[in-house]
């Protein structure tokens, strides 16, 4: 095997406003939608014609070349101004004028109409000339998620399902919260499962029973590249602390250690005073959980990681207090939570930046393969990628200890490289570069310039 030396090439140009123009094919998202995606477009070219970086590397294997390509603008654009727009046949057309913001607040922001700067973007231009701090991940070539990787949240276990007494859809709001952040990162295009874990939690056992096939199956069956589960370990509270307790203002985990005053009646035309009365209730409360994190392919852990902390204050809920909500964010506890979740979040990505980008094959048509990735992961026409394929479901490289939960993977074999010729939102369409080869569904593209390295 030769692995060639990656190449990258950098063209520059100066950055200045330009009129673009962009397009996009009528679908059946309709004018709406055809119409973001040719401003989307008509963005792209503009951040090219002011700079762009050309990544590629090639890779020959038993006698088979393969090629990796991929152009990057230096510089993102989300500023514009729309001049013009109308249609033509099945094609929606825009005409934009593009407005690069200051080379020192350059940054991979979604896309935005405002043109002129706010003061909010004025003071983010002062501290953007300060050194940045340093990435949270690792250095590696797919540590700018250049592509969103599909992502399974599983369901989160509550190893002590008690504590959760006081708060409303806690397990599913866990799930669901995780999963706006992790969409919110715009690196992964997470999906959830309904009440299936990635492994067993058996009582009496503190470890959970990993479980290699559970997670191969449900990546097959949900199509996505990694499996995200965890085991929240303890949200209980403790400590105490006193207040005046008015009427039946006694949530779960608060009780009453005085008798209530005896009601007066002031007149016969005015309401009864309510009985006032002294309660307990828990001073702090804490946060433990697991996170886990898993290869779809392969069903291997790729990463293990706790998060714990506890917070003093307002820390029981009521009723009325949904897991998620502003209101429960608003109360300690709950920005304790937040917290932790974003770190949960972060952990993922520490886990998954030098992961490769890898989509599988849905159809094959004669040379033409279907992907299940498109402009949503953020593909591309023209880009190429590599054609992977199991050398055998069944030959699953086990671990020394014999031990099936703690296997290492499937091997592999390149089979050829693919360019992207068509993109839709949630698929892409790439021809093979060897003819010769005919693909499976079910065999996957991977980029990956740490691979030609």
């Amino acid at each position: 095997m030769i692995k060639a030396s990656v190449l990258s090439c950098l063209l520059l140009s100066n950055s200045y406003a330009a009129e673009i123009e962009g397009l996009s094919a009528i679908g059946v998202g309709g004018i709406p939608m055809a119409k973001q995606e040719a401003i989307q477009d008509a963005l792209m070219q503009a951040s090219l014609w002011n700079g762009a970086k050309v990544e590629a590397s090639s890779l020959v294997e038993e006698g088979r070349v393969s090629e990796l390509q991929r152009v990057v603008p230096v510089q993102e654009l989300s500023r514009y101004k729309l001049l013009r727009e109308w249609r033509e046949g099945s094609f929606y057309h825009v005409l934009i004028e593009s407005d690069p913001a200051p080379e020192a607040t350059q940054s991979k922001v979604p896309i935005a109409s405002a043109v002129t700067a706010t003061p909010a973007e004025s003071m983010a231009a002062a501290h953007a000339l300060s050194p940045p701090a340093p990435p949270r991940y690792p250095q590696c070539p797919q540590a700018d998620f250049a592509y969103r990787k599909k992502l399974l949240l599983a369901h989160f276990q509550l190893q002590n399902p008690a504590d959760a007494n006081d708060i409303v859809h806690f397990q599913d709001g866990l799930q669901q919260e995780l999963s706006r952040l992790l969409a919110a990162s715009d690196h992964y295009l997470p999906l959830r499962t309904v009440n299936e874990a990635a492994f067993n939690l058996q009582p009496g056992f503190y470890d959970p029973i990993l479980q290699p096939e559970r997670v191969r199956e449900l990546a097959r069956r949900y199509g996505t590249q990694f499996v995200v589960g965890g085991v929240v370990r303890d949200i209980g509270p403790y400590g105490e602390r006193y207040s005046f307790a008015w009427g039946n203002d006694i949530k779960n985990g608060e009780r009453r250690i005085s008798p209530s005053i005896p009601m007066l009646q002031l007149s016969s035309s005015l309401p009864s005073i309510a009985p006032l009365g002294l309660k307990v209730k828990p001073s702090s409360r804490r946060f433990e959980a697991d996170l886990y994190v898993f290869d779809g392919a392969s069903g291997a852990l790729l990463k293990q990681q706790r998060f714990t902390d506890s917070v003093t204050g307002e820390v029981m809920q009521g009723s009325d207090y949904v897991f998620g909500s502003r209101r429960f964010y608003d109360t300690d506890f709950g920005q304790m939570v937040e917290q932790q979740l974003g770190k949960i979040v972060a952990g993922v990505d520490d886990a998954l930046a030098c992961q490769a980008f890898a989509a599988r094959i849905s159809r094959v048509e004669k040379n033409r393969v279907f992907l299940d990735a498109g402009s949503t992961a953020r593909l591309a026409k023209g880009d190429k990628l590599q054609l992977f394929r199991v050398k055998s479901t069944n030959q699953v490289v086990a671990a020394v200890n014999g031990d099936s939960s703690m296997s290492l993977g499937m091997p592999e074999e390149l089979v050829s490289a693919v360019t992207i010729t068509q993109v839709q939102p949630l698929f892409a369409i790439a021809v093979l570069e060897n003819g010769s080869i005919t693909p499976e569904v079910g065999d996957y593209v991977r980029f990956s310039m740490k691979e030609s390295r």
